[in-house]
Protein backbone atom coordinates (compact mmCIF):
# COMPACT_ATOMS: atom_id res chain seq x y z
CA UNK A 1 0.00 0.00 0.00
CA UNK A 2 2.69 2.22 0.71
CA UNK A 3 4.73 2.24 -2.60
CA UNK A 4 1.32 2.34 -4.42
CA UNK A 5 1.15 6.14 -2.86
CA UNK A 6 4.97 6.77 -3.29
CA UNK A 7 4.07 8.05 -7.15
CA UNK A 8 1.03 9.57 -6.25
CA UNK A 9 3.14 11.76 -4.00
CA UNK A 10 5.66 12.82 -6.08
CA UNK A 11 2.96 13.58 -8.93
CA UNK A 12 0.95 15.80 -5.99
CA UNK A 13 4.17 17.58 -5.07
CA UNK A 14 5.48 18.09 -8.77
CA UNK A 15 1.53 19.60 -9.22
CA UNK A 16 2.07 21.63 -6.34
CA UNK A 17 5.40 23.59 -6.35
CA UNK A 18 4.82 24.51 -10.11
CA UNK A 19 2.34 26.47 -8.93
CA UNK A 20 4.08 28.12 -6.31
CA UNK A 21 7.79 28.38 -8.40
CA UNK A 22 9.03 27.49 -5.05
CA UNK A 23 10.98 24.06 -4.00
CA UNK A 24 11.44 23.52 -0.47
CA UNK A 25 13.32 20.37 0.86
CA UNK A 26 10.35 18.86 2.06
CA UNK A 27 8.62 18.77 -1.31
CA UNK A 28 12.20 17.13 -2.51
CA UNK A 29 12.33 14.68 0.58
CA UNK A 30 11.81 10.84 -0.15
CA UNK A 31 11.77 11.66 -4.10
CA UNK A 32 14.15 10.06 -6.90
CA UNK A 33 14.74 11.14 -10.52
CA UNK A 34 15.79 9.93 -13.63
CA UNK A 35 17.74 11.95 -15.69
CA UNK A 36 15.75 12.48 -18.93
CA UNK A 37 16.92 15.64 -20.95
CA UNK A 38 19.95 17.64 -21.32
CA UNK A 39 19.66 21.06 -22.70
CA UNK A 40 16.23 19.70 -24.83
CA UNK A 41 18.09 16.88 -26.18
CA UNK A 42 17.51 13.42 -25.11
CA UNK A 43 20.15 11.57 -23.91
CA UNK A 44 21.67 8.19 -24.99
CA UNK A 45 21.05 5.73 -23.00
CA UNK A 46 24.57 5.41 -21.95
CA UNK A 47 24.27 8.42 -19.94
CA UNK A 48 21.72 7.12 -17.84
CA UNK A 49 22.29 9.59 -14.48
CA UNK A 50 19.51 9.72 -11.17
CA UNK A 51 19.58 11.96 -8.32
CA UNK A 52 17.44 11.02 -4.95
CA UNK A 53 16.80 13.09 -1.97
CA UNK A 54 16.51 11.35 1.40
CA UNK A 55 16.40 12.65 4.99
CA UNK A 56 17.85 16.21 5.56
CA UNK A 57 18.04 16.55 2.01
CA UNK A 58 20.98 14.23 1.35
CA UNK A 59 21.67 13.25 -1.80
CA UNK A 60 23.22 10.46 -3.83
CA UNK A 61 22.51 9.00 -7.09
CA UNK A 62 24.38 7.65 -10.06
CA UNK A 63 26.34 10.22 -12.26
CA UNK A 64 26.36 8.19 -15.73
CA UNK A 65 29.30 6.02 -14.29
CA UNK A 66 29.71 6.54 -10.65
CA UNK A 67 27.27 6.51 -7.95
CA UNK A 68 27.74 9.49 -5.80
CA UNK A 69 26.39 11.17 -2.00
CA UNK A 70 26.57 14.37 -0.27
CA UNK A 71 24.82 16.86 1.99
CA UNK A 72 22.24 19.44 -0.20
CA UNK A 73 21.44 22.67 0.37
CA UNK A 74 18.77 24.72 -1.10
CA UNK A 75 18.71 28.03 -0.25
CA UNK A 76 15.79 30.51 -2.65
CA UNK A 77 15.96 28.00 -5.24
CA UNK A 78 19.21 27.01 -5.37
CA UNK A 79 20.38 23.53 -5.28
CA UNK A 80 24.15 23.46 -4.14
CA UNK A 81 25.79 19.71 -2.94
CA UNK A 82 28.16 20.06 -0.19
CA UNK A 83 30.65 17.14 0.83
CA UNK A 84 30.37 15.47 -2.28
CA UNK A 85 31.82 12.13 -2.32
CA UNK A 86 31.85 9.22 -5.06
CA UNK A 87 33.25 5.58 -6.43
CA UNK A 88 36.39 6.39 -8.80
CA UNK A 89 35.66 4.32 -12.27
CA UNK A 90 36.31 5.61 -15.61
CA UNK A 91 33.74 4.40 -18.32
CA UNK A 92 35.63 6.62 -21.31
CA UNK A 93 36.32 10.13 -21.97
CA UNK A 94 32.60 10.62 -23.30
CA UNK A 95 31.19 9.43 -20.32
CA UNK A 96 33.34 10.78 -17.51
CA UNK A 97 33.00 14.39 -19.34
CA UNK A 98 29.43 14.26 -19.08
CA UNK A 99 29.65 13.02 -15.40
CA UNK A 100 31.99 15.78 -14.43
CA UNK A 101 29.62 18.20 -15.84
CA UNK A 102 27.02 16.87 -13.81
CA UNK A 103 28.60 16.90 -10.39
CA UNK A 104 30.53 20.05 -11.03
CA UNK A 105 27.05 21.37 -11.45
CA UNK A 106 25.82 19.86 -7.87
CA UNK A 107 28.97 21.34 -6.51
CA UNK A 108 29.12 24.34 -7.56
CA UNK A 109 25.03 25.26 -6.98
CA UNK A 110 22.47 25.20 -9.23
CA UNK A 111 18.90 27.09 -10.13
CA UNK A 112 16.53 23.70 -9.37
CA UNK A 113 12.88 24.10 -10.13
CA UNK A 114 9.86 21.74 -10.26
CA UNK A 115 7.55 22.24 -13.95
CA UNK A 116 5.32 20.20 -15.56
CA UNK A 117 6.30 16.96 -13.51
CA UNK A 118 10.44 17.84 -14.18
CA UNK A 119 12.94 18.67 -11.88
CA UNK A 120 14.99 21.23 -13.85
CA UNK A 121 18.34 21.87 -12.75
CA UNK A 122 19.51 25.00 -15.02
CA UNK A 123 23.04 26.09 -14.96
CA UNK A 124 25.38 26.36 -17.58
CA UNK A 125 23.88 23.38 -18.69
CA UNK A 126 20.59 22.34 -18.02
CA UNK A 127 19.13 18.74 -17.18
CA UNK A 128 16.49 17.70 -16.88
CA UNK A 129 14.97 14.52 -14.37
CA UNK A 130 11.62 12.92 -14.54
CA UNK A 131 9.95 10.82 -11.58
CA UNK A 132 11.85 7.69 -11.18
CA UNK A 133 9.89 4.37 -9.93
Amino acid sequence: MKLAAIPMLIIGLCIGCSSTGTVTSEQLKYTKWQLSRVDGLAIPASYSASLSFIEALQVNGFAGCNKFFGEGQLDDNHLTVNKLGMTRKSCGDELDAFEQQFLNALKQGVPLQIQNQQLLLSGEQTFAFIPAS
